[in-house]
């Protein structure tokens, strides 16, 4: 099926269950191990159970990605949704956007859905991880969406210097086994990706929300954006909202979010689920920020 008739297909089937509360999903056990592929960097697993299919960084580790089979329009893991979310806090919707970390590429995937037209480079570092997106998570490429096999901060510092590419929405859901690379953390870092946004661009991260790691992250992320909006979600994400100039009174966004109700809603997604988790980042006092010189993300997770 093409973006398009699936959007039709979903938005008939909502009409009769209506929406989902970003909660609902995580349920499910999963049993049999369907794949396993031992590249470079990791372990991955390809784990099915009760109807759902997640990729995973080693058997006891947690779910990086997972799908419904046979319902590419379902956002399963909830730090996804919390990532869209992201689209609520610009006027326009984007038309250029620059995924950090792929997993099984649920996100470029979801947008691919909404905008045929969007342009969404996704950057992964691990090749095996791109194949197994495309064999067994239904990841496609096509004339506006390109995968670059690439360390993430590398990528971004090469389209520094090519000077004029800028995105409107970033997302960096980069996760390696344990976390967020130590190098993806850093104020130097999010200075080079907020460079890369135009005025009104935004930038959505997923994270952790308890920790002593959460409050160093919330310290960097202020430093180079100012304020911030966070999102916790169900499951210990937390998303970080910002925008690279002034971040926009919740009104806005609450307006904002209301507009993309209807499309939205082809990923049983409604801004009144979401909007009541939001809610601005408190300032981290005395908190250490990460730099490249100071960045124990290892020694700081919870």
């Amino acid at each position: 099926m093409t973006p398009q008739q699936i959007f039709a297909t979903a938005v008939l089937a909502l009409v009769s269950v209506g929406g989902t509360v970003a909660g609902q999903d995580e349920k499910f056990q999963l049993t049999d191990t369907v794949y396993q592929q031992k590249s470079l960097y990791r372990n991955i697993l390809v784990v099915e159970g009760e109807g759902y299919r997640c990729m995973k960084f080693g058997r006891f580790h947690a779910r990086q990605t997972c799908i419904q089979i046979g319902q590419p329009q379902r956002l399963v893991l909830n730090y996804t949704k919390g990532l869209l979310a992201s689209l609520y806090l610009a006027e326009q919707a984007p038309r250029r956007v620059l995924i950090l970390g792929l997993g099984g590429g649920v996100m470029p995937m979801a947008l691919r859905m909404l905008d045929a037209d969007i342009e969404i480079d996704t950057v992964e570092l691990d090749p095996a991880v791109v194949k197994v997106a495309q064999s067994h998570f239904a990841y496609q490429e096509d004339a506006k969406l390109h995968t670059h096999v690439q360390d993430a901060r590398v990528f971004v510092r090469q389209q520094q210097r090519r000077r004029g590419i800028q995105y409107d929405l970033v997302l960096i859901d980069a996760f390696d086994r344990d976390y967020i690379p130590e190098h993806l953390l850093t104020r130097e870092f999010l200075q080079q990706v907020r460079s890369l946004l135009t005025p009104a661009g935004v930038l959505a991260a997923n994270t952790f929300a308890a920790g002593a790691l959460a409050r160093h992250e919330a310290a960097t992320y202020q430093a180079v954006f100012d304020q911030l909006y966070q999102l916790d979600m169900d499951g210990g994400n937390r998303i970080l909202l910002a925008r690279r100039d002034t971040l926009p009174p919740l009104p806005d966004v609450q307006r904002y979010a209301q507009a993309w109700d209807g499309r939205l809603a082809l990923f049983r997604l409604l801004s009144a689920d979401l909007l009541p988790r939001l809610a601005l980042q408190p300032r981290a006092l005395g908190v250490k920020v990460l730099t490249d010189q100071y960045s124990p993300s290892n020694l700081l997770l919870p």
